[in-house]
């Protein structure tokens, strides 16, 4: 009985069949690691690396040609050309800007790649910064003055104000570059030089003399005290003074 199972066993013992992998030994634990059944598993995991590397931007290496590198520069946000910046200037600073310098700067952001938003970022930030220390000092000076002047600031102002409209343009430009014509000790400066040219009968405002249509200019014996301004004082004072002679 042993004996014919036996045989029975060896009767219907099948034969190994022999069967080639598709992959080499030394791949075998990268397939069952990424679990790829055939071939075509494979090459299905390959094509998605391909699509995910497409849009990676590649590092430039000391060996990349000038145009790999202006490649990766565009990649990265830099304009095609210097021109491509954009720099906006408050109005209160305006008369600071430079675009001489400005473009000297875009030039070297350029070259070096700079992106458009961290050139822009960083060179209208430089222009706000001043605008925002303009106008601090402006309030700050305004409240010293108001302080101290009470009562009589806006006439006082009002003199100063006058006497810097007889200084030439270039003065002007600079007390505004500078800061300085929000400065309290300038504003009280100009207002005693502003006294200075005018007889304390006009700075209380009691003007004398004959009026012609109902007008007679506050500062009457004053005249480049109107050499500018577009008010309406500025310009009946101007045809005024101009009616007697007085040349601008």
């Amino acid at each position: 009985m042993v004996e014919n199972e036996a045989q029975g066993d060896l009767l219907t013992e099948t034969s190994p069949v022999e069967t080639t992998s598709w992959y080499s030994e030394e791949n075998k634990d990268v397939v069952e690691r990424c679990g790829w059944k055939d071939p075509n598993d494979a090459v299905k995991s390959y094509r998605e690396i391909e699509k995910m590397s497409s849009g990676r931007i590649k590092m430039p290496t000391p060996e990349s040609s000038a145009e790999e590198i202006r490649a990766f520069y565009q990649k990265t946000g830099c304009p095609e050309n210097p021109e491509g910046y954009e720099i906006t200037v408050p109005e209160e600073v305006a008369t600071f800007r430079d675009e001489g310098i400005e473009n000297a700067m875009k030039a070297i952001a350029h070259e070096q790649g700079v992106s458009k938003q961290a050139f822009e970022k960083i060179v209208n930030g430089y222009y706000e910064s001043i605008a925002d220390g303009l106008r601090v000092g402006r309030e700050q000076g305004e409240a010293a003055l108001k302080k101290e002047l009470g009562d009589k600031y806006e006439a006082e102002l009002s003199i100063g104000k006058r006497f810097c409209q007889t200084c030439s343009d270039e003065f002007q430009d600079l007390l505004v570059q500078s800061g300085l014509g929000n400065n309290p000790v300038f504003i009280k400066e100009f207002i005693a030089k502003g006294k200075q040219i005018m007889s304390d009968t006009l700075i209380q405002g009691e003007v004398g003399g004959d009026r012609e249509d109902g007008y007679v200019p506050t500062y009457k014996t004053s005249p480049e005290m109107y050499r500018t301004g577009d008010d309406e004082d500025s310009v009946k004072a101007r045809a005024y003074f101009t009616a007697r002679g007085h040349t601008y």
